[in-house]
C-alpha cells in the first residue's frame, strides 16, 4: 500500500488529454476546461489513499472530473441567482454609498478568519444547508454553526447600523 501513492501519481500525467477533452465536452470552454482538470487532479492527490489499487484510475478520475464539474455548476446557478436579486442599477440609492459598503463588506469578509469566512459563504452566500457545509469543509455541523454564528456575530459588530433589530 505504500507505493500507491506513487502509483496514482505516476499513471496521472498520461491520462491527462483524456481528462481535458472530457472537462471541454462537459465546459464547452478551454479555460474552464483547464481549472476543471486542475481542480480534479488536485482532489485526486488529496484522496489518492482513497484509490483502490486494480481497479480503473481512468473511470475514478473522471468520477472526480463530473463532481467538480456539478459542483461548479451547482455553484454558478446559486451565483446567479444572488446576483438576479440584487437590486439593479435604476433603483433609488446613491450608487457611490451602495459601492462603498459592498467594499467595506468585502474587506470586512477578508478580514475574518479563514475557516470563519469559508463556513458563512458555503452556508450564506452559497446556500448549502449546515451539513452541507460540515461535508465539504470535513468538519462536524456544530463547528460550521458556531464558525457561521461567530462571523455573523462579527460582521454584526462591524456593521451595527445594518445589524436586524431584535
Amino acid at each position: 500500500m505504500t507505493d500507491q501513492p506513487e502509483s496514482v501519481r505516476l499513471s496521472l500525467p498520461p491520462l491527462l488529454p483524456d481528462l481535458r477533452a472530457f472537462a471541454r465536452f462537459l465546459a464547452r470552454d478551454t479555460t474552464l476546461a483547464d481549472d476543471l482538470v486542475q481542480e480534479a487532479v488536485l482532489r485526486a492527490l488529496r484522496a489518492e489513499s482513497q484509490w483502490i489499487p486494480g481497479t480503473s484510475l481512468r473511470a475514478w478520475m473522471f468520477h472526480i472530473l463530473r463532481n467538480v464539474f456539478l459542483e461548479q455548476l451547482r455553484r454558478r446557478g446559486t451565483e446567479r441567482r444572488a446576483l438576479e436579486r440584487l437590486p439593479g442599477h435604476d433603483e433609488s440609492g446613491v450608487p457611490q454609498e451602495e459601492h462603498g459598503e459592498l467594499e467595506d463588506l468585502g474587506r470586512a469578509l477578508q478580514s475574518l478568519p479563514m475557516p470563519q469566512r469559508e463556513a458563512l459563504i458555503l452556508v450564506g452566500a452559497h446556500g448549502l444547508s449546515h451539513e452541507e457545509a460540515a461535508a465539504v469543509c470535513a468538519v462536524p455541523v456544530g463547528t460550521v454553526k458556531a464558525r457561521v454564528s461567530r462571523a455573523r456575530a462579527a460582521l454584526a459588530r462591524r456593521f451595527p447600523h445594518r445589524a436586524p433589530v431584535e
